[in-house]
């Protein structure tokens, strides 16, 4: 016989509704319960009927994932961490990519939405906010992840990049280094922008001149950001010393391509020139040497983000449209072996 929601709120002594929202990971509940309702759960045999599930809410138990790139790590930590919290509450995941393209983008969404996806997490490319209209034109709740639109209010979960990188050309400063590359990610970004305003505003603070900080424009990919930075040591391949003692990197992606370039050129890290990434990507602990960074909690955000859409599920259209949340969490330094104080023709 088909264990029900009933039969584990009889064992339990609760109601059914708390059985059901617990399983569904709703916040109301208190974690101890939703952990012992799970287990109690796995004990008995529950399986959830979703036909049955689908016919009684008219909901299609799908969550529509929308990343910029799938090659990019960062991505992944995303798309697990949504599934945690969508698979807990008996969700599937469907994904898809813009490639930084607002077609491809806008694509995505469509086929989400004909598919009947009940919720949608978009990191969004920023250059198309009129899906954004569209979207608010259906009743399917959206949380925006990672990057924000200034100017437009939806729900969104974000790191706080500027503090991020302020925490990047401090400790910099601190090792000594007193010039500076950037090698950035794609200009229109609200994640690129936020990453520059921080690290030059802490080494302004510090009366760095503008002169002594420079900025590569690439547009944050291992490839592009290793012929960016490879075009700029052509410029000084006579001179074996750098104008720069540190260099800061949009991503640990683009770290990537700055460690092949500088590697090419006979650079060593960091004896010759200190890098740090962001992103605190897996492979950063594989390059050589290990790669300092900024964690800003993809995957957390990517938890974030699908708690955020279950709870709208439960809302009306009104409250979560016009009640907005905006949350954003506090990345941390990863400090490891490619940075050291500068040496001693590039401090003085």
């Amino acid at each position: 016989m088909r264990v029900t929601l009933k039969d584990i709120a009889d064992k339990l002594n609760l109601s059914v509704n708390t059985v059901s929202r617990g399983l569904r990971d709703m916040p109301d509940v208190a974690e101890e319960t939703k952990e012992l309702i799970r287990q109690t759960a796995k004990h008995l045999g529950y399986r959830k009927n979703l036909a049955a599930s689908r016919l009684r809410t008219n909901r299609s138990y799908i969550i529509g994932v929308v990343v910029t790139d799938y090659s990019n790590p960062a991505m992944s930590k995303i798309i697990n961490g949504v599934e945690s919290v969508g698979k807990r509450a008996g969700y599937t995941i469907m994904t898809g990519a813009s490639n930084e393209n607002a077609i491809d983008e806008e694509n995505c969404v469509n086929r989400m939405l004909e598919q009947g996806v009940d919720g949608l997490i978009i990191i969004p490319t920023l250059l198309n906010v009129s899906l954004l209209e569209k979207i608010d034109d259906t009743n399917v709740p959206y949380v925006l992840a990672v990057r924000k639109y200034d100017g437009y209010s939806c729900n969104t979960i974000y790191c706080d990049d500027v503090y991020g990188a302020d925490l990047v050309a401090e400790k910099l400063y601190q090792c000594g280094h007193r010039s500076f590359l950037y090698v950035s990610g794609l200009k229109h970004i609200s994640s690129d922008k936020e990453r520059l305003i921080g690290f030059t505003n802490r080494l302004k603070s510090h009366g760095i001149p503008n002169s002594s900080m420079h900025v590569l424009q690439s547009n944050g990919s291992r490839i592009d950001a290793y012929n960016v930075t490879n075009n700029w040591l052509m410029k000084h391949s006579k001179k074996m010393e750098l104008p720069v003692s540190a260099i800061f990197a949009f991503s640990d992606y683009a770290a990537c391509g700055v460690y092949m370039a500088l590697k090419e050129h006979g650079y060593r890290i960091p004896q010759d020139v200190s890098i740090v990434g962001y992103d605190n990507n897996e492979f950063s602990t594989i390059l050589d040497p290990a790669l300092s960074t900024v964690d800003n909690h993809f995957y957390e955000i990517g938890q974030s983000a699908a708690k955020r859409v279950l709870v709208m599920l439960e809302q009306p259209k009104e409250i979560w449209q016009q009640n907005p949340e905006q949350i954003t969490t506090t990345p941390n330094l990863v400090w490891r072996n490619s940075v050291s104080t500068p040496n001693k023709a590039l401090s003085t």
